[in-house]
């Protein structure tokens, strides 16, 4: 009887042994198909989280080239030149430009890539042409001033001279001014560049030394009617803070003449300015150092009417939040 009773309970101690092995067994299996999971689902979102790093890059990539492109046309509005593969971080950029002539404006294009991962991005350049005619407007008018009549007023010339000839008061400046309450340019727009044109259609003999010509900010107001080397307003016997035009020492661009035809100096951050300080905007002048020798150039100006389109004329590069 005890011998059976033994028997019986190594019996039931095996099959609760048994059991238990099943359940571990089955408890191990269990927690295995979940760790599969949780490493498969982790996976799944390391990897969106990776494209989604990777198509962040590649959007970053795309801005990046509208920013280079946008710098090229700030140096040099006639950029038109593609930008391929331009390698930045681990990826890379192409810059492409298109010209719209008649709607005046210029289509930058910008594609990027990261790995797999690709991103786009373009933006509009629109630009205007303010090239006034002679008129009686004062804030819109160009001029010269010469040294050696210092009491003339020369608004009403078809020609604008420079003038660098020291002795017998022969030294001439050129004074220009726009006004962009006439113009269409938005009050919000971004100006991208801005340069100031002059047609050259006259240059000194041979033998000249080349002028480096400058462009100032004129900082006092005055009458393009009524201006002279010595006053800027000769009616009212208001005198120039310095004889020859008062303007900021500091210029933006120079100019060297090598050749007839179009002459241009940026002129960006003077726009920049008169449009952020509207009552400040007195034009520009351009003015060089004092030299020896025949060194008179000659320039169309608002007052020439053989051909119009030969007049002083400003050229402004924007963009314009209301267009893409």
């Amino acid at each position: 009887m005890r011998k059976e009773n033994l028997f019986v309970r190594e019996s039931r101690l095996k099959n609760q042994s048994g059991f238990a092995l099943v359940m571990v067994m089955t408890t191990v299996l269990i927690l295995e198909l979940i760790c599969f999971f949780l490493a498969q689902t982790r996976g799944v979102q390391t990897n969106a989280a990776f494209n989604r790093i990777q198509k962040l890059k590649a959007r970053y990539l795309a801005e990046a080239g509208l920013a280079h492109g946008l710098w090229r046309l700030e140096n040099n509005p006639d950029w038109r030149v593609q930008m391929a593969d331009i390698p930045l971080g681990d990826g890379s950029y192409t810059v492409s430009f298109s010209e719209d002539t008649l709607g005046r404006k210029i289509v930058i294009d910008s594609q990027a890539g990261v790995g797999g991962a690709k991103s786009s991005a373009r933006r509009t350049v629109h630009w205007l042409v303010i090239q006034p005619p002679y008129t009686s407007d004062t804030k819109e008018a160009d001029t010269y001033i010469k040294e050696g009549e210092p009491d003339t007023v020369f608004d009403d010339k078809s020609d604008l001279l420079l003038d660098s000839e020291e002795g017998g008061g022969k030294r001439c400046r050129t004074l220009a001014r726009f006004n962009f309450s006439k113009c269409s340019l938005p009050s919000d727009a971004k100006i991208v560049s801005s340069f100031f044109s002059m047609y050259l259609y006259q240059i000194p003999k041979e033998g000249f030394i080349p002028d480096i010509y400058r462009i100032h900010r004129i900082i006092q107001d005055w009458l393009p009617h009524e201006t002279t080397w010595k006053e800027r307003n000769k009616n009212l016997h208001l005198a120039w803070s310095a004889p020859g035009g008062a303007f900021d020492p500091s210029y933006e661009d120079s100019k060297i003449f090598t050749a007839l035809g179009w002459q241009r100096w940026r002129t960006t951050n003077l726009v920049r300015f008169w449009l952020k300080y509207p009552a400040q905007n007195y034009g520009l002048i351009l003015e060089t150092d004092i030299r020896a020798g025949n060194n008179e150039y000659k320039f169309r100006s608002s007052s020439y009417s053989d051909n119009p389109t030969l007049r002083p004329k400003l050229v402004i590069y924007y963009l314009d939040s209301r267009r893409p």
